[in-house]
């Protein structure tokens, strides 16, 4: 009977035992599988979000392109769009109000630097530089700066003597620093031809232009009814997922014969 009784409690040890191991098992099987499913459910609203973004892009695109009263226009104002769950911020910038990097004058360029707060040297030496910076020439202009000048500044690189290929490339140029970047980057477009149209040119670039040779003396590249919009769209779904897509579009008939077409393609995750 002592036998008996032991063995039957050894028994009832053991179930205890497997049962608390596959309540653990069970668990963690639980665990694994809600984060999964909450994977999962992220990756399906940062999809939707996303494309929500894109599509928000592409009826901007059309929108544009709609001559009448109810057409969009590139006012820079906040447009809130809804989707089925969640809303879209919308911001249509016309790009011919800010100023090139690639062909702007030395002048136009050091009165911009002296507007967002650089002395007339440093605002001089900067714009030199930068007109350096995309000239195919050998010797640096006056305060302006050449392979030498970076050597002598510590730089392992120099001027590429080649357009800007983006905004941010501004920062590598000697006498540039990220505070003025940031403050300078909005006011810049490396996707308008001519001089900044005064029309549709921010305060800032405004004075700028009446501090270097006066605004009507700055001649504005004939676009047609060709524009250079940014498009900046915020989609914000239900399950607090957020995207941001940042596109430049040509709106207008160009040379090869499309309505519109896309210059610029990026994003913002926040």
């Amino acid at each position: 009977m002592k036998g008996g009784a032991g063995e039957c409690g050894f028994a009832l040890l053991v179930v205890l035992w497997a049962m608390v191991l596959l309540s653990l098992v069970a668990t963690r099987v639980t665990a694994s599988g809600r984060s999964a499913v909450q994977i999962a459910a992220n990756l399906r609203n940062a999809a939707v979000a996303e494309a929500a973004a894109d599509g928000a892009v592409q009826e901007a695109a059309f929108r544009m392109l709609d001559p009448s009263a109810a057409g969009w226009r590139a006012d820079g104002q906040l447009r809130r769009l809804p989707m089925p769950s969640g809303t879209i911020a919308l911001r249509l910038e016309d790009q011919a109000g800010k100023v090139n990097p690639n062909v702007a004058s030395p002048e136009l360029l050091a009165a911009l630097f002296r507007q967002l707060g650089a002395d007339t040297r440093a605002a001089n030496s900067l714009a030199a530089a930068i007109a350096d910076w995309r000239a195919p020439t050998a010797e640096a202009r006056p305060l302006g700066a050449k392979a030498r000048e970076y050597r002598n500044a510590g730089r392992t690189y120099g001027p590429p003597d080649a357009p800007f290929e983006s905004i941010g490339e501004l920062g590598a140029v000697l006498g540039m620093t990220p505070a003025l970047l940031d403050r300078l980057a909005p006011h810049l477009s490396l996707f308008r031809d001519g001089d900044p149209d005064p029309g549709l040119a921010d305060p800032v670039v405004l004075r700028a232009l009446r501090g270097s040779l006066g605004a009507q003396e700055f001649a504005v590249s004939p676009q047609g009814g060709v524009r250079v919009v940014a498009v900046t769209a915020t989609a914000e779904p239900a399950g607090g997922s957020r995207f941001t897509r940042r596109a430049i579009l040509r709106i207008g008939e160009g040379r090869d014969g499309r309505p519109w077409q896309i210059l610029g393609w990026g994003s913002a995750e926040k």
